[in-house]
């Protein structure tokens, strides 16, 4: 299947479970995770599993030489050289308990470099392809350069003074998914993230880096999936960004 193909996939397969999941939420199903003696201490609920298992099952029929790696139980490996990332609810506290965003987020990887990533949040998807630019609904984003004093960023409890004495408006990751989508249509000037994963912060990472933002590790080098954690915002934003580290 040819990158664009994917893409329109990934997209359906968000807004098919972004909808079964806002659906659902008035009698959502809150879980402990296998391992955990308390529901917040690793949430998943029912939904998580339901949109994963129709993620898993649509893309064996349709992509069956694809692997597929999931946050709740999803781990196959393909033969393709491509490699999904799904999950279902990203927030899942926030959407368990109605404290705020949420979102579902699949991307597709070719070793650990990023090739596409569609997100579903609030009814809108954003989407992204290495190369092909980035899109909130369809619409091309492309992120001024100028840092936006006094603008949003996004980052760990524990950075959050050094966010405020720099001259920023600190706001705490709940879904880093959705806040990532933030950074790359301009709402937010950047986010700094001391660790993550595939599934909702460095795949939707390349919808910053696709409109025009800069993406690298806490280091400052370039980024790929073996990156603990990513710094990400607004070009003339990045390097007070990663000062705050």
């Amino acid at each position: 299947m040819q990158t664009r193909d994917a893409l329109e996939l990934a997209v359906e397969l968000v807004t098919s479970g972004g909808q079964v999941a806002a659906d659902r939420q008035d009698a959502v199903v809150e879980l402990a995770k296998p391992g955990s003696e308390t529901l917040t201490g690793a949430a998943v609920t029912d939904v998580d599993l339901a949109v994963e298992r129709a993620v898993d099952e649509a893309l064996a029929v349709r992509c069956p030489d694809d692997g597929l790696v999931g946050e709740e139980y999803a781990d196959r490996s393909g033969t393709s050289g491509r490699t999904w990332w799904v999950d279902p609810v990203d927030g899942t506290l926030n959407y368990a308990r109605r404290l705020g965003v949420w979102s579902v987020v699949l991307s597709a990887w070719q070793g650990d470099d990023p090739e596409l990533v569609a997100v579903w949040s609030g009814g809108r998807v954003w989407t992204a392809t290495r190369g092909g630019g980035a899109f909130r609904d369809g619409v091309r984003l492309e992120l001024p350069a100028e840092p936006e004093a006094g603008g949003i960023v996004s980052s760990s409890a524990g950075l959050a003074g050094a966010v405020q004495r720099a001259g920023w408006l600190a706001r705490i990751v709940d879904s880093s998914a959705a806040q990532v989508c933030q950074v790359a249509d301009g709402r937010a000037v950047g986010s700094v993230r001391s660790r993550g994963n595939r599934r909702d912060l460095h795949g939707p990472a390349l919808l910053v880096s696709e409109a025009g933002g800069v993406v690298t590790d806490t280091s400052g080098d370039p980024w790929d999936a073996s990156s603990a954690g990513l710094v990400m915002g607004r070009s003339g934003a990045h390097a007070g960004l990663l000062a705050l580290l």
